[in-house]
């Protein structure tokens, strides 16, 4: 009975270590969706690329302005001014050698109005097709603001990743040297081998040499986060 009762208390220990640890070094509970919203708005406004696409809308606004206001190209208006008191514009010489003078047919100011019918039909057209490009360009924008939420979502987890792993890595460094000075405690006393001390000192090395790599991939995580963002993480609260 009583080894039945070890048995399970081991498989139920055994059991809980799992859960204890996955409690414990998890992301899930660090993740803010809060300043997650904050770093995508601020990414919105910020990303160059972004900005771009505001300008290409503009434009594209603006060519549905010109193409109305271009209705107006095909028409054109000239007029021609001749004055009453000139003289006579050009003279004839008859068969008997007299000179004649003629007056000139019209006087005064006269207006004329003129318009392609060509240019005219293709308004409606040019009109249509400003409008259909302001509407790829928008998409175009609404498109990249998706993949940019994206993007921020992705290196706002692997910082998160990065920040877990380091702290990891902290604690093992620290338990390694932990060890290192029990080893060395009992080394001196004659206690513990040459080897295993080796070992110690070899293991605390290993384990500074990875946190310096999870210092450098934080710090990575970091600069590709703000980079997006376009400004540093302590200025966004």
């Amino acid at each position: 009975m009583n080894k039945i009762f070890t048995i399970a208390t081991f498989l139920l220990f055994t059991v809980s270590i799992p859960c204890f640890v996955l409690a414990q070094n998890t992301i899930i509970p660090d993740i803010s969706e809060t300043y997650l919203d904050k770093l995508i708005a601020t990414a919105k406004a910020n990303y160059p690329h972004v900005k771009a696409l505001d300008h290409r809308v503009d434009v594209a606004k603006n060519n549905i302005g010109k193409a109305k206001v271009a209705y107006f190209d095909p028409f054109t208006v000239s007029y021609v001014y001749q004055p009453n008191n000139t003289l006579n514009l050009y003279q004839s010489v008859d068969n008997s050698g007299s000179v004649n003078s003629h007056q000139s047919l019209f006087n005064g100011a006269q207006f004329g109005l003129f318009f392609s019918l060509g240019s005219l039909l293709q308004k409606p057209y040019q009109v249509k097709q400003a409008r259909k490009e302001l509407l790829v360009a928008t998409d175009e924008k609404d498109e990249y603001l998706i993949t940019l939420a994206t993007l921020v979502k992705k290196r706002y987890y692997t910082y998160l990743q990065r920040i877990a792993a380091l702290k990891l890595q902290s604690e093992a460094s620290i338990d390694a040297e932990t060890m290192l000075k029990n080893v060395r405690y009992k080394f001196e006393k004659g206690e513990e081998t040459l080897d295993n001390y080796t070992k110690a000192r070899i293991t605390l090395t290993q384990q500074n040499e990875s946190k310096i790599g999870a210092e450098a991939n934080l710090f990575l995580a970091k600069a590709d986060l703000e980079e997006l963002i376009g400004d540093k993480l302590e200025n966004i609260k």
